[in-house]
């Protein structure tokens, strides 16, 4: 009798089989490989299905902004925010909808949305952060905050992430870097508008190079007195996606139902208090 291994993964684990076979024995074996394959098709069939049932389930039309649920609060209604990010910021996976539209829809804020998904903070292409904040409507147009998502991508694009410098002059950021579109941006923010700059992170998997963005987030919050919404760091809204399938379509990207119950009332909360400031 000849020995052979078969090995199978299921359930992201790897299993080796051993077993015996002779002539005879052919037949059983090929059945049952046919009858594991099979197994495994099913399994990870089930676990699609339950996949895309949590994201439909996650953007129902019951979860989309509501202008019956409109509500004045000072610190939000009429005021003008200027909203610049990537797939977070535009609703990647909830149909183009996000905390921005139930802001406008729902609050009375009149947003500007300048979101491109997949684009970085940094670089010289036409699509990052720092290249389309310097659009000409926008530059003309009149905001009373601006709120910057915190790319995810730029890690993913490996972008070099820089250093903070010790100069305020916008010349001397290094654009191509992370931080230095960083610190562009809060510049010309205040170059422009005159107006405050809110940076918020974005909930994700563990990831060592955005662990170190954040952590020099809040080196340029004592630099340039900027606000930071920390998503990212927020116990709470961990919490709420572990019993929650429903609330995020992957590690970062929420649906309609995480939009409305996590990062729209964590906004709301923070505007309000940056916005009173202001009066």
């Amino acid at each position: 009798m000849k020995i052979g291994y078969l090995v199978c993964l299921i359930n992201k684990k790897y299993f080796i089989i051993q077993y015996g076979y002779c002539s005879k024995g052919a037949r059983k074996l090929k059945k049952i490989i046919m009858l594991m394959s099979l197994y495994i098709v099913v399994k990870l069939a089930s676990s699609a299905t339950k996949f895309l049932n949590n994201i439909r389930c996650g953007n129902k039309k019951s979860f989309t902004p509501n202008p019956q649920f409109l509500k004045k609060e000072g610190g939000l209604t009429d005021k003008s925010i200027l909203f610049l990010g990537s797939s977070i910021t535009y609703g990647a996976a909830s149909h183009g909808i996000s905390f921005v539209e139930f802001l406008n829809i729902e609050s009375n804020v009149h947003t500007t949305k300048e979101a491109i998904s997949g684009t970085s903070l940094s670089g010289t292409e036409r699509n990052t952060y720092v290249q389309r904040i310097k659009k000409e409507e926008l530059s003309k147009a009149k905001y009373d905050l601006l709120v910057c998502q915190l790319s995810t991508n730029d890690g993913r694009l490996n972008k070099s992430i820089g250093e903070i410098k010790k100069e305020y002059d916008i010349d001397s950021f290094d654009v191509k870097t992370t931080i230095g579109a960083m610190e562009y941006i809060i510049s010309y923010a205040k170059l422009t508008w005159d107006i405050p700059v809110l940076f918020y992170t974005c909930i994700r998997k563990t990831d060592p190079y955005y662990e170190f963005l954040v952590y020099n987030l809040y080196k340029l919050k004592e630099k340039w007195d900027i606000e930071i919404l920390d998503v990212w760091g927020n116990q709470w809204a961990s919490e709420q996606i572990k019993y929650d399938n429903t609330l995020f379509a992957d590690d970062a990207h929420p649906t309609l139902k995480g939009y409305r119950y996590i990062y729209t009332p964590l906004f709301k909360e923070k505007i309000k208090n940056i916005l009173s400031k202001e009066i």
